[in-house]
């Protein structure tokens, strides 16, 4: 079976799901996100820009990440129950 490629609606829409689950973090997690995985900083540089250390941002990322997962989840349960 092939599969199609999501439509152009469901893909903005899971873009505004995901901004959304993101705007909903704590600033900090935010922060270590975007420049970690959008400006693609290290670790390291991620820590210098932050004040904070490589161990702190491995951390948030982790914690950022799974707080994104189970957002993100708990929308997409949301949605199926409506």
């Amino acid at each position: 079976m092939i599969r199609r490629p999501p439509s152009r609606d469901r893909r903005a829409s899971a873009r505004e799901r995901l901004a959304a689950a993101v705007q909903a973090l704590p600033e900090l997690e935010r922060l270590v996100l975007s420049l970690r995985l959008l400006e693609g900083l290290s670790a390291l540089e991620t820590a210098a820009a932050l004040s904070i250390t490589a161990r702190g941002v491995e951390q948030r990322t982790n914690v950022a990440l799974r707080s994104l997962a189970q957002e993100l989840a708990a929308r997409a349960a949301l949605r199926r129950a409506a």
